[in-house]
């Protein structure tokens, strides 16, 4: 038998979950677990949470609340619109009129459609718990450092995440942005790979870059390390190294063979993607 439940304020949400432990699950959009038919002792319904459903901007962060859903986000001019786009590739008009952002992180499939783009946004994941006072208490985490791989996020129990957070720098001012989903047909397809990459050009010098590639690992990949050593290279030094470049993230990438495609393949379009994005 599973108990349903429709609380009124996140409060409660976590008063419910708090009470019913890892017995309780919540549930957004759902359009992720429904096709995988999973199930709880106690369902926990966050629609119709206003304090869920906006999208604000306080001083340099954009919040984006948890129960947003796609199709409201891609309507929304306060979002980036890489990520808008992103948005757009996702399944059909029915999914992403439920389906919610927050979901997309939680769920950590390899292939998310919206992780190479959050990740290059330097996105950070908002959860929270309540406290015996009742209060409720946040914990933000760098969405590289809350998921830890597929199917796993660094969520606790009694948690749920609130927002998802983006620095309004890490968008602002750029020279290019750009993702690109890789599927079997334009809707409706789960990704063969994705990529997502920002940068920013002054007098000809990268001053800032970051690539992110995804369904080519157990998480996104995206390596800090390496960008550091495109960032303060001319556009020439740029071009001269991009075969260099190219190798590197060659070895960062680990694709697997599957029903959807073969490793062989995602990583060399993967590949071109990037020296595509790199000619500046």
């Amino acid at each position: 038998m599973v108990t349903a439940c429709m609380p009124a304020s996140v409060a409660e949400a976590l008063y419910m979950k708090k009470k019913a432990g890892e017995r309780a699950m919540f549930v957004a959009g759902g359009t992720d677990i429904m096709p995988a038919r999973q199930t709880a002792p106690v369902m926990i319904y966050l629609q119709g949470l206003h304090d869920l459903s906006r999208v604000s901007r306080s001083g340099t962060v954009l919040s984006i609340g948890a129960g947003c859903s796609y199709t409201q986000l891609i309507h929304d001019e306060l979002i980036p619109l890489v990520l808008r786009e992103a948005m757009q590739s996702i399944a059909a008009p029915a999914i992403r009129n439920a389906g919610t952002l927050a979901g997309n992180v939680c769920r950590a499939s390899p292939a998310g459609d919206t992780l190479p783009v959050l990740h290059v946004l330097e996105a950070v994941v908002v959860a929270g718990h309540l406290a015996d006072s009742g209060a409720i208490v946040e914990r933000r985490l760098a969405i590289e450092k809350f998921i830890l791989g597929n199917r796993r996020t660094a969520l606790r129990p009694e948690e749920m995440v609130l927002a998802v957070e983006i620095p309004c720098s890490s968008y602002e001012n750029l020279t290019k942005m750009q993702s690109c989903k890789v599927g079997g047909r334009k809707a409706q397809a789960i990704a063969k790979l994705s990529f997502a990459g920002i940068c920013r050009v002054k007098a000809d010098v990268l001053q800032d870059v970051r690539l992110a590639f995804g369904a080519v690992g157990p998480a996104v990949v995206r390596s800090r390390e390496l960008e550091k050593k495109i960032q303060g290279l001319t556009l020439t030094e740029l071009a001269d190294k991009k075969n260099d470049i190219l190798n590197e993230y060659a070895a960062l990438l680990q694709p697997l063979d599957d029903q959807r495609s073969t490793a062989a393949y995602r990583r060399q379009v993967c590949l071109s993607l990037l020296e595509d994005y790199l000619t500046l």
